[in-house]
């Protein structure tokens, strides 16, 4: 559990560098346990015609795995890959995830580059742990050709409908608006109930601020017996 709450602290204090990190918190509910086909369909409402795809689990009921997938789903870092699989960082100093995507569509080649040493996740690791609505691993030959891809991480805990309705026309306002040639996956990180996890259980969070920052500590996981 330490381990799970260090990595919780770098997620927040991402979050309080965007200045609207009460906000952001306002909106948080406890996760609760979810279908992939309910989920599915909360998208299609938002987006239709565009997939969304999944977090998976090699071991139902595993909690490393389960909790590792709630931390990926709560990131709010951009996550940006080349075509060949290289994932890229950004170069500049600013720490919000927003204004970070604004640079990766504006002025990509002075703002991105690879990820030096110690950043080592290639695409083909992140999409591993990905899967679709059935089930089906996802290989990048699934996706839409591009020469760059942003993985979008989308949950209905962290915020209303509207709000993601909201959020993914800003990011497609941007895509439209650039020359980037990049295609945009959506990624849902929500729990779910094939992980092993009760239906309709809830994570207790409870969020904490200390010395400018915000903490959050995990409940116990609706494992299902």
């Amino acid at each position: 559990m330490t381990k799970t709450l260090f990595y919780s602290i770098l997620l927040l204090v991402t979050l309080s560098s965007c200045g609207t990190v009460v906000k952001t918190l306002a909106g948080f509910k406890n996760p609760k346990v979810e279908g992939k086909k309910e989920l599915s369909s909360y998208f299609a409402s938002v987006l239709p015609n565009e997939p969304t795809y999944f977090m998976n689990v090699k071991e139902k009921g595993n909690q490393e795995e389960i909790l590792n997938n709630i931390l990926l789903g709560m990131n709010v870092d951009l996550l940006l890959f080349k075509s060949t699989g290289e994932k890229y960082c950004y170069l500049g100093t600013e720490e919000c995830g927003g204004i970070q995507m604004q640079n990766a569509f504006k002025n990509f080649d002075q703002n991105y580059a690879p990820c030096k040493d110690g950043n080592g996740l290639s695409m083909n690791t992140y999409l591993s742990v990905l899967c679709d609505l059935s089930g089906k691993s996802i290989e990048k030959e699934d996706l839409p050709i591009a020469d760059y891809y942003i993985f979008q991480n989308w949950n209905k805990y962290s915020g209303s409908k509207k709000k993601l309705q909201e959020d993914v026309n800003w990011l497609l306002n941007l895509k439209k608006n650039s020359d980037l040639n990049v295609a945009i996956i959506f990624v849902n990180g929500d729990m779910l109930e094939e992980w092993g996890l009760e239906k309709n259980g809830e994570l207790p969070l409870k969020f904490k601020k200390e010395n400018g920052a915000f903490t959050v500590t995990f409940g116990k996981l609706p494992i299902k017996k």
